[in-house]
């Protein structure tokens, strides 16, 4: 068996010799620094080898979706060797003035079930003269809310016969946990007749064809025949011309109605065909550019520290886009990214009064804490280098994470012993919430967790209802009350007002567009790569600072982080 290569080979430190928005590409797609993802021999790689799939040409023949959504055919592709993907630059316009991050990108294919089945991923090649640092640029450039699956039907027809589980009774699948990066793990099934669950090992090497699920572990499609083929290892052939679909992710889909919100709001200032989009308006970006499973050292084979030093200082991949980008707004998503972000950046922080370090409602105070307008914190950063000098203020705004629904509920949130005397200072209220089929009552999992009273729908009558019955209870309730995409909408209109944002109108019938962030960009037109929308904001016409010094400004940020941080310690 011939070891696997790399594509593109792992390289560190590419000197480019271009822009740092088109130098990135160069590096993070080949980045290798990382041994964890990246051992020298591939075979050795922890996670994968997953399903791939590569463009036919340079810019691909895209089926554009109608609306929005959830699923629908993308394009015809070809299969390329199954493999890990590379690391991510970010999704979206380089200068798009919002822009989200998070910890690392998601890994959809490790979790057992029908979706991880048949997910597939970019492995752009330069067969058939194309290129494909071009097909990866394109590709991250105009990546949405959408990620990459082939058909089910069609992943099936390269099941491996060997080691399939078969069911030999009627039965359902009752639980398929994995928790840590080793390729071994069990799936437990309940036969029909039988009391107990049967435990079924999926046991491989590294490197080798993957076990795959072919049922969910949850119903209604966790149920199967006598003979079925339950589990079975899969490897998706190179070469295959084949149906590529793009399904909705609910992490993208996340920031969707703020950006509903806040176009209306632009609509009902005159800017009648504002309609800000994620990709377009919002670039998406991590702090760790290659995906995991999960952050934690389960599944990051106790190199979490090392990870995170390589990615986010030696290499600095996010605060190089970051500081190319220079977003007016930025919005951290999740405790551990801001956590991750504030590690690294504590002397660039710059906030009056000084959240918390470990806030007591989670990634909830400190959401509370950076909305308020009364105590914003910014990102702060200003140098002259060569004569030449470069400023960044960020706004920065701590959310919920993405990936949870009932994390963007409106809501009311107290901690465990508020909530125990709320129920009995406000026992009719508390009543009502009890009785209320618009209104969920989630306690912590821990004791020092904050219970969540969730308002699931007919928010407006749910407020009527409080305010004409339990105004002294509402009061209370009052202070605590949260409702995030209305709030991160609230941000952006505040930005707006105050001139931070601005939209600037179409000439002659063409769409207008939120402004762009101060700054030259050539990343969608370059002597590398044109693709045929260019650029509509005449980016690549604006002078540029010399190759190399925004690089040279990111190392001073590393710099100051670290130094600051030191200090403060």
């Amino acid at each position: 068996m011939n070891t696997p290569q790399y594509n593109p080979p792992r390289a560190v430190n590419v000197d480019s010799k271009d822009p740092l928005e088109i130098d990135l590409v160069y590096n993070v797609r080949s980045c290798g620094t990382c041994k964890f993802f990246w051992p020298d021999n591939p075979l050795k790689q922890p996670y994968g080898p997953y399903p791939t799939f590569d463009f036919d040409s340079s810019i691909p023949k895209e089926n554009k979706p109608e609306g929005s959504p959830e699923d629908y055919l993308w394009l015809k592709g070809k299969t390329r060797e199954e493999a890990f993907p590379n690391g991510e630059v970010m999704d979206g316009c380089r200068k798009a003035p919002i822009m989200t991050i998070g910890i690392n990108p998601n890994m959809t294919a490790f979790a057992p079930g029908l979706q991880g089945t048949s997910w597939a991923y970019p492995n752009f090649t330069s067969d058939d003269k194309t290129d494909a640092w071009t097909k990866y640029a394109y590709y991250y450039r105009y990546r949405s809310v959408y990620q990459e699956h082939l058909d089910l039907d069609f992943v099936k027809q390269y099941l491996l016969p060997e080691g399939q589980i078969i069911a030999e009774k009627d039965g359902q699948v009752m639980s398929a946990e994995r928790t840590n990066q080793g390729p071994d793990y069990s799936i437990e099934v309940l036969y029909d007749g039988d009391s107990e669950n049967t435990v079924i090992p999926l046991n491989r090497s590294t490197g080798t064809p993957r076990y795959v699920l072919l049922y969910n572990h949850y119903g209604p499609d966790n149920v199967f025949k006598k003979g079925d083929v339950i589990a079975a290892r899969l490897n998706v052939p190179a070469g295959i011309s084949t149906d590529v679909y793009q399904e909705q992710i609910g992490y993208y889909e996340q920031f969707v109605p703020t950006l509903k919100m806040f176009s209306d709001f632009l609509k009902a200032k005159g800017m009648k065909d504002a309609d800000i989009q994620i990709g377009e308006d919002v670039g998406q970006l991590d702090m760790v550019a290659c995906a995991s499973p999960h952050w934690n050292e389960d599944y990051l084979g106790n190199q979490e520290e090392t990870i995170v030093n390589n990615c986010v200082s030696k290499n600095s991949w996010a605060i190089k886009q970051m500081v190319q980008t220079k977003p007016v707004v930025l919005y951290l998503v999740g405790e551990s990214s801001w956590n991750m972000f504030r590690d690294a950046f504590d002397g660039l922080i710059d906030q009056k009064y000084p959240m918390p370090k470990y806030p007591k409602d989670g990634a909830f105070t400190l959401f509370k804490e950076t909305i308020d307008d009364n105590n914003p914190c910014y990102f702060k950063f200003s140098t002259e280098i060569d004569g030449r000098k470069y400023e960044l203020t960020t706004r920065l705004i701590v959310t919920p994470h993405f990936s949870y629904n009932t994390n963007f509920l409106p809501q009311f949130r107290m901690s465990g012993s508020d909530f125990d005397a709320f129920k009995k200072d406000y026992a009719d209220c508390y009543a009502y919430f009890e009785q209320s089929k618009d209104i969920d009552i989630v306690p912590g999992e821990e004791s020092e967790d904050y219970t969540a009273i969730q308002i699931t729908s007919n928010t407006y009558q749910v407020f009527e209802e409080l305010e004409k019955q339990f105004s002294d209870a509402l009061k209370v309730l009052s202070p605590d009350y949260y409702n995030p995409h209305r709030q991160m909408a609230e941000v952006l209109e505040g930005l707006y007002n105050h001139g931070n944002l601005s939209y600037k109108e179409g000439e002659s019938g063409e769409k207008g567009y939120l402004t762009r962030s101060e700054g030259a960009c050539s990343f969608c037109v370059n002597d590398h790569w044109k693709f045929p929308l260019g650029c509509p904001y005449k980016k690549p016409e604006e002078p540029a600072p010399p190759v190399g010094f925004l690089k040279k400004v990111a190392a001073q940020i590393v710099a100051a982080g670290k130094t600051d941080q030191k200090k403060s310690s």
